[in-house]
């Protein structure tokens, strides 16, 4: 088994930033993860598992432990469900479910990473949630070494979280398996989507492709400059609290969640300069400020480094709990 030592993480993150992996491997098996699991137990090495590297922030100093890259692959379907190696594109199997005329993740098109990495984070967009379509998620548990299948319910999604993420480093996820529709309907609530369909009932691509053309004009060019996007979760409120905040900023918009009965609240609307809420006109640190165009992004120039970042979400966090008395978390992982 070929173990590499000192691996640049940058190239393989969105950010493009941060230090170099003391150990690293790609895995394309089960028994190569295994191979993996073993060598860090002998030297006692902390793991961490790298996907798309789309929501993550290494830090400038990398990681003093094994850094496992998952590249399982493989893509069926079969009477409407549809199941991934954890390591194929998350955009790729949604274009895949479209052209198989299949419903249920066709709002989610667009969001970077792979599969495996979007059932750890239970993304979601637009009003849909990939929690609403998972079928099972095939694991390896790290902790009992054994293959385990997760069911609905077990792996205990919630907004932009999920068992992956309150257990971590327990699980790997190995494959992923949706529940779709052949006879769907369209989900164009969201206000971006409902303006432009209005009374009609979009197509699949048509809904995809206006997803990817909102997406472009919210998310920064990552050729250009590093992200890995939303920065910060929503705060999610009971609905009694959401009101009374709302009572407070009366133009403040609410939104309803799929996973659960409480209230999503718009941080990006209280980071907005033109509300004069929080005061973030032209905020930044080094060269990480908030993205013009999306507040709730956190842009890096090329070459900034990760302890910038992490000082201006410092910074953001303290003035939201300091003007509004919450507290935000960060949806990217800090490694």
């Amino acid at each position: 088994m070929m173990i590499q030592e000192n691996i640049p993480l940058a190239s393989l993150t969105t950010f493009k930033i941060g230090g170099p992996a003391r150990y690293f491997k790609k895995v394309q098996s089960v028994e190569e993860l295994k191979e993996a699991l073993s060598f860090a137990k002998e030297k006692n090495l902390n793991i961490f598992i790298l996907g798309g590297g789309s929501n993550i922030l290494v830090s400038d100093d990398g990681f003093d432990g094994l850094v496992i890259k998952i590249e399982i692959r493989g893509v069926e379907e079969k009477d409407g469900v549809l199941s991934a190696g954890a390591g194929e594109s998350w955009d790729a199997l949604v274009e895949h479910a479209i052209q198989k005329n299949l419903w249920g993740i066709e709002n989610l098109s667009g969001i970077p990473g792979t599969v495996g990495g979007a059932v750890v984070q239970n993304i979601g967009a637009y009003g849909q949630a990939l929690s609403q379509t998972l079928e099972r998620v095939e694991v390896w548990d790290v902790q009992e070494g054994k293959e385990w299948r997760l069911t609905q319910g077990e792996y205990q999604s919630g907004y932009r979280d999920s068992i992956f993420k309150r257990e971590p480093g327990r699980f790997v996820v190995l494959r992923v398996a949706l529940k779709l529709v052949e006879a769907g309907h369209p989900e164009v609530s969201y206000k971006d989507l409902a303006a432009r369909f209005k009374d009609r009932n979009p197509s699949l691509q048509e809904i995809r492709s206006a997803v990817l053309e909102i997406r472009a004009g919210k998310f920064p060019d990552l050729s250009v400059e590093g992200s890995a996007g939303s920065f910060f979760k929503n705060p999610v409120l009971a609905e009694a609290e959401a009101k009374k905040l709302q009572t407070r900023y009366p133009e403040l918009p609410l939104f309803p969640l799929p996973e659960t009965t409480d209230v999503k609240v718009p941080l990006a609307w209280f980071l907005d300069y033109r509300h004069n809420v929080l005061d973030m006109r032209d905020v930044a640190v080094g060269g990480a400020r908030l993205y013009e165009k999306q507040f709730l992004v956190l842009v890096a120039k090329r070459h900034t480094s990760a302890q910038d970042v992490q000082a201006l979400a410092a910074l953001v966090q303290k003035r939201v709990h300091d003007t509004l008395s919450i507290d935000i978390e960060p949806e990217v992982m800090m490694m």
